[in-house]
């Protein structure tokens, strides 16, 4: 292991990991930074390893000019003492069932580094199968499901995420694109560790081409219906026992208050009803079906009841 770049505290039973970055690029509706946000805090997942201090010192810059602090370590103070030093967070957290989550600062320097740094701890915390979460906005309504894209490190893995409602990637297809940090970890994969398993899911959060009255861009900034559609494929695929009722609720709320917003604009304006209207018509998604959670109580008295019904059937003289 490379303990250079790699801090563990302590190693968990693991078996899937869910990853985001924070100030990166692929960071629509807060999809990234903002769901693994939000299961942190819901799984109450207690942090159990994170990348260097080294390796944050080569791979991130003190500030770019004219971005004031915004690609600054953080740093805290408390009635003028420091109370913790500066540091770029990219930190593993355990949240139980299997389950671990990565929460952390997309690199300006030496992906390769970084990457290193990731692969390891896949590998020496015990990981099986790893998605990245990503984001990005445009014209979706926002009161159908979230288009879900998707790409993966080994052809074999295809087969199973056919399951899921998904849309398959051709990004750069026609001479190459920058890649977003969730591809560029799946292709590093991809080329050099194919033993590893890596999708990355990426949804498209509402976000419309023109600006409220306060000059703010109408569309779900933090888009709850978007984690709400990536967690329960995800709940599936990982057998993850988690409720998503509030996401449902949160999204629902959002994306009804979007709708009516857009129904008042396309009233008064009609060009911007004209985007409105061709988005609606444009968009396409892939459906993944609801499932439903039967109580095992109940299963298993479904399951005597149709036992009983066939040993009626089988013998019709009792």
């Amino acid at each position: 292991m490379p303990s250079d770049l790699l801090i563990i505290h302590e190693k968990p039973s693991a078996k899937y990991l869910i990853a985001g970055w924070r100030r990166q690029w692929s960071d629509g509706g807060d999809i990234s930074s903002g769901l693994t946000r939000y299961l942190i805090r819901k799984l109450e997942a207690k942090k159990i390893a994170e990348m260097s201090r080294q390796l944050s010192d080569i791979c991130f810059p003190f500030q770019i000019s004219g971005t004031h602090d915004a690609y600054r370590p953080r740093a805290s103070f408390e009635d003028g003492l420091p109370s913790a030093p500066m540091a770029w967070d990219n930190s593993f957290y355990d949240a139980g069932d299997g389950l671990i989550i990565f929460r952390g600062d997309e690199p300006w320097y030496r992906i390769d580094l970084y990457g290193d740094a990731f692969f390891a701890a896949l590998s020496e915390i015990g990981i099986e199968q790893t998605v990245t979460i990503e984001g990005y906005n445009g014209p979706a309504p926002p009161d159908i499901e979230r288009r879900v894209s998707c790409v993966y490190s080994k052809e074999n893995m295809k087969e199973n995420l056919d399951k899921f409602g998904l849309q398959y990637s051709s990004y750069g297809k026609n001479g190459g694109q920058g890649p977003t940090i969730g591809m560029a970890l799946i292709n590093m994969a991809h080329f050099e560790h194919p033993d590893v398993e890596i999708f990355r899911l990426g949804a498209m959060a509402p976000m419309y081409p023109f600006a409220t009255s306060s000059n703010q861009q109408v569309g779900i900034p933090t888009d709850h219906r978007a984690f709400y559609d990536i967690m329960r494929r995800l709940k599936v695929m990982f057998n993850l026992n988690i409720d998503l009722s509030e996401l449902k609720t949160l999204g629902d709320n959002e994306s009804d208050k979007l709708k009516s917003s857009l129904d008042r604009i396309a009233n008064n304006n009609s060009e911007a009803k004209d985007i409105i209207d061709k988005a609606r018509l444009d968009f396409s998604y892939t459906p993944f079906p609801e499932s439903t959670d039967i109580n095992p109580d109940l299963d298993r008295t479904l399951q005597d009841i149709l036992g009983e019904q066939s040993d009626s059937t089988d013998n019709p003289g009792n």
